[in-house]
């Protein structure tokens, strides 16, 4: 049986992500049976994964907020691999068990989907926010909260809340807002060919050297690698002093990729997360 770890619980964006990842490997390589283990936090689905679970599904970048700050933690110094990408479409709505809007006092939202609401919540006065580690959480606590309450919750979950008053069906700021996920492995992914692939690695900055950045940008520069990311991230050892986490189209066995990584790794200590096949919009 393979177990996948992701956020729960049952109905968060990530489970969705997760059973559409389910479909797509069954689609091409039937598995016997998979089970979904679902954990309360980001930081616990990332550590069951090679522990509880074989395989881990976890956001890391949202179309408005950026990157997700815990799980992109969990990958500067872990030995998981990431073997796909997925690209899930996000679309909010807001439930309200008050009798009327002007009744409202608690609004609970996932602390991700927070900004990704923000012009429907900083249109709100005299409403206490409540953050909380997943949208279906948000329900759960707006619904034992009763009538001076209400959550924001993905749109598919709205058959969840047949006790809701108000329903106001899309608060998200932007129509098209897409979050990316990936599949997390303790073993990399055999390439296929005649894929488009994209490659995450972190360059490690502990020895504090000057000019870093422009060292990695010029080695990727020279041999014609496109960038599509990067974010530095502090070491944690002192103030200025900063990782890089970055993302690259092609696969790392490809020879001008290769040549990058081994100019860039001849000065600093290079983390490859993995090559896994491309997401497609």
């Amino acid at each position: 049986m393979l177990t996948i770890a992701t956020l729960g619980p049952k109905d968060t964006f990530s489970d969705l992500a997760t059973k559409q990842y389910i479909q797509a490997i069954q689609d091409k390589d039937p598995v016997p049976s998979t089970d979904i283990k679902y954990y309360s936090t980001l930081s616990q689905t990332f550590q069951a994964v090679g522990k509880d679970c074989q395989l881990g599904v976890l956001p890391i970048e949202n179309l408005s907020e950026g990157y997700v700050q815990v799980v992109l933690d969990q990958l500067l110094d872990t030995k998981l691999f990431v073997i796909s990408e997925l690209l899930l479409p996000i679309q909010f709505s807001f439930v309200g068990f008050c009798e009327q809007f002007s009744d409202l006092r608690d609004l609970y939202v996932q602390f991700v989907a927070h900004g990704q609401c923000s012009e429907f919540i900083n249109g709100l006065e005299g409403v206490r926010i409540h953050n909380t580690q997943s949208n279906i959480e948000s329900l759960v606590l707006a619904q034992q909260k009763g009538k001076s309450a209400g959550a924001i919750i993905p749109q598919h979950a709205l058959s969840q809340a047949t006790e809701a008053n108000i329903v106001d069906n899309d608060v998200t700021n932007y129509a098209n807002n897409q979050t990316r996920f990936l599949v997390l492995s303790e073993t990399p992914q055999a390439r296929i060919q005649d894929k488009e692939y994209k490659t995450t690695l972190v360059v490690n900055n502990k020895q504090d050297c000057p000019g870093v950045l422009g060292s990695i940008v010029s080695a990727f520069a020279m041999q014609k690698v496109n960038l599509t990311s990067i974010m530095s991230r502090p070491t944690r050892s002192q103030i200025g002093n900063y990782h890089f986490f970055i993302d690259i189209d092609g696969h790392q066995e490809d020879q001008h990729i290769a040549s990058a990584l081994a100019e860039i790794q001849a000065q600093y200590a290079v983390t490859v997360i993995g090559s896994y096949i491309k997401a497609v919009n």
